[in-house]
């Protein structure tokens, strides 16, 4: 890896970590430990070969306003308890507005200033940081685990987070799949930060990643296909199997994955450009959307209403990438609002991610990935007429 530039190695590591599925070994904990510690891009020749087409370019971009991202929330719903089907407890379409989704920084690691001026230290293992719509930075800091890998802020103020955990640091063990000590943790605060649950939800020889939350329930992707998980009790069932969503293996297939209502968009590994949104309470493909041009997907969220799906993506303009958030009606795949951005060029790896405060309303943030010193926090906003 060494021949290759930092803002290479930036971008494939962004996108890697973006596409995994947590495999289930200490050794690549301490790994990532390791690289958020240091700032540095240190990914496998597999994961390389899986991303460098696609994603080398993509994620550097000139420094400006760009897109932002936040974990995907839902309304409050009732209890989730055993016995009851999941599709009793999921609206399929959309319906009324639920709440907005908050903007978080979660591939920020150092220091970073939003517009209030304030320096705010970010990372899986310290805080996970929120563009607020003032300009704000804040952290939300990292509790009940030794880090945070997905983020879903409330509309209470709480946090449903999930990261993993070793609970026997410095004790050598066997490594692989089955590895004793290691934990992924679900972790619910209250607004004031305290902890309310923190649950081991790993199984042997499993991986395992949080889609989404509620208040009440936890939405997470397993071998087996998407789960909803009772926050009170622990309770799961299956929503619908990994093959409903076109994944066959979850793990290894998804690239980036979001949830609103009862509708999920899918990006998949081998055909990333044209994301796909699918009615769980069917299992049904409602739409795919092929994005012209498209290299590369940085992000990618449904609005609240579920009406509209927001993609941030890199485009081949014939003389270089440009990067391009698109906001695209689900029902026929009609483009609402399109913005390009700066070209991808410059010696800094910058992060674009995107969220919604409401369903007519795009919020976006630019950050470098991996930069020196102290990190500007740029916002942006893209309004549907």
């Amino acid at each position: 890896m060494e021949g290759i530039p930092q803002n290479v190695t930036e971008a494939v590591r962004v996108a890697a970590q973006a596409a995994r599925g947590y495999p289930g070994d200490l050794a690549d904990i301490h790994r990532r430990a390791r690289r958020r510690r240091n700032r540095q891009a240190a990914v496998s020749a597999a994961a390389v070969v899986a991303v460098l087409a696609g994603v080398v370019a993509g994620v550097a971009i000139q420094r400006r306003p760009g897109p932002s991202a936040g974990a995907g929330v839902l309304p409050p719903a009732g209890r989730a308890e055993p016995g009851i089907s999941p599709s009793a407890r999921i609206s399929s379409g959309p319906g009324a507005e639920p709440p907005g989704q908050h903007l978080l920084l979660q591939a920020a690691a150092g220091d970073y200033r939003g517009s209030g001026g304030t320096t705010v230290r970010l990372g899986g293992e310290t805080a996970v940081g929120e563009l607020l719509p003032d300009g704000t930075l804040i952290g939300h800091p990292v509790v009940g685990a030794r880090n945070w890998e997905r983020v879903v802020v409330l509309p209470s103020g709480g946090v449903v987070a999930f990261g993993s955990h070793d609970t026997q640091p410095g004790t050598k063990r066997k490594d692989g799949p089955n590895v004793s000590g290691l934990e992924y943790r679900l972790v619910g605060t209250d607004p004031d930060g305290r902890v309310r649950i923190q649950r081991n939800v790993r199984k042997k020889g499993e991986s395992v990643m949080l889609l989404t939350a509620r208040e009440d329930v936890a939405y997470l992707w397993r071998p087996a296909g998407l789960f909803m998980h009772s926050m009170a009790t622990g309770h799961e069932e299956l929503i619908a199997g990994g093959s409903a969503f076109g994944l066959g293996q979850v793990f290894g297939n998804l690239r980036l994955t979001d949830m609103s209502g009862g509708w999920v968009a899918v990006s998949r590994m081998r055909d990333e450009c044209v994301p796909r949104v699918y009615d769980i309470t069917g299992a049904d493909l409602v739409t795919e959307i092929p994005l012209t041009g498209c290299i590369a997907v940085t992000d990618m969220r449904l609005s609240p209403d579920s009406r509209t799906l927001a993609v941030a993506y890199d485009r081949d303009t014939g003389a270089g990438l440009r990067p391009v958030v698109a906001l695209i009606r689900v029902t026929d795949g009609k483009v609402l609002k399109e913005r390009e951005l700066a070209d991808v060029t410059g010696k800094t790896s910058l992060m674009v991610s995107i969220a919604w405060p409401d369903s007519r309303t795009l919020r976006g943030a630019v950050y470098p990935v991996g930069a020196a010193g102290v990190s500007e926090v740029t916002g942006f906003t893209v309004t549907i007429d």
